[in-house]
């Protein structure tokens, strides 16, 4: 039992930090950017990788994230239909991914692909105002896990769940 203990902390652990990677690796830079004649199409856009979640209702999730967090649906596969496969996008450097639990199990050799209660990782979006956008995702039919609340490394936070369960945590520095 304490093996598979240790296992599962491995593979959180390497989870959280390639998505960490991935999202830090994204960011644009601070220097400035050529303006572009004409902005590139989704798929043209080069990332480094983006977290991806598992569901049973792309659509749900495709329009949770949207209500809740204001982003912006950008893929929905196929377009007509039930829908296996999604991306949203904040802004021009962060990425969400949605594949349905059938679609993974189909197309991948990855076993134990389905719901869970023990959630290991976070998705965080970062706020300039945690506490309208906590009271926002509620609205748009987020659980709360937690209320904001002033963090002693200053950070103001709070968490949610979406619809399947994945935790979110709201962020922002509150400089005090």
């Amino acid at each position: 039992m304490r093996a598979r203990a240790i296992r599962t902390l491995a593979v959180s652990t390497a989870s959280a930090a390639v998505l960490s990677v991935g999202l830090v690796a994204g960011a644009p830079s601070s220097g400035a950017q050529p303006a572009a004649a004409e902005a590139p199409s989704t798929a043209e856009i080069v990332r480094y990788g983006q977290p991806s979640l598992y569901t049973r209702n792309i659509d749900k999730m495709l329009d949770f994230y949207h209500e809740a967090f204001g982003f912006q649906v950008d893929f929905r596969f196929p377009a007509e239909g039930n829908a296996v496969f999604g991306t949203v996008s904040l802004g021009d450097s962060y990425y969400l991914t949605f594949a349905t639990y059938d679609v993974i199990k189909q197309s991948t050799p990855l076993r134990h692909i389905g719901r869970s209660l023990r959630k290991q990782s976070e998705i965080v979006v970062i706020t300039s105002d945690v506490d309208a956008l906590y009271a926002k995702a509620r609205q748009a039919g987020a659980r709360g896990l937690m209320a904001p609340k002033d963090q002693p490394w200053g950070e103001r936070s709070a968490y949610v769940a979406d619809p399947e369960g994945n935790l979110v945590q709201l962020s922002t520095h509150n400089e005090s």
